[in-house]
């Protein structure tokens, strides 16, 4: 089972707020790491999912994959659900509401429990601690200087083993 990565857009792949000639700036640096770890599968986990909401997750995953290079572009495969509300004035969420949906994409798509990772600027939306998320400054987004830690991250989930539960 190949590990997943959850990823978010806004303060990730580019800063928050950002123009739209800065979109998606600093995803050239995250798909070169991403090379050299071939495996990972990508989620994406970021609010631009909501543009879809009431469509089907592969329409999605089809205008979602546009953003990225045609080599990553495969190894998104899908988007985490939506279990928030949307109010006017911005997303009304539960107390960590991104790892909820991303536990909710793994126990519907992957029930053997991979090993995963968040790549995300919003802490708050994690439990306090949570071991999966690497927090990027949403100010600035993914910098050079957070390719090290991203690295190690990618090392240990796809060179652990998952935990199922199972003793054997």
């Amino acid at each position: 089972m190949n590990p997943v990565l959850f990823l978010d857009f806004d303060g990730v792949l580019h800063s928050e707020p950002s123009l739209p000639k800065e979109a998606f700036s600093q995803l050239p640096l995250v798909e070169a790491i991403l090379r050299d770890f071939p495996s990972v599968e990508i989620v994406i986990s970021s609010t631009w999912r909501l543009d879809w909401l009431g469509g089907t997750d592969a329409v999605a995953v089809a205008h979602l994959r546009r953003h990225f290079s045609p080599d990553i572009a495969p190894r998104v495969i899908g988007v985490t659900p939506f279990l928030g509300r949307l109010q006017k004035n911005g997303l009304d969420a539960l107390p960590y509401i991104r790892e909820l949906e991303c536990c909710a994409w793994l126990k519907s798509n992957r029930p053997a429990r991979p090993l995963w990772m968040a790549l995300d600027d919003r802490d708050e939306w994690f439990l306090p601690g949570c071991p999966n998320l690497m927090k990027v400054d949403g100010g600035d987004g993914f910098m050079p200087s957070d390719e090290d830690l991203f690295r190690q991250h990618l090392t240990r989930i796809t060179t652990a083993r998952p935990n199922t539960g199972k003793t054997e």
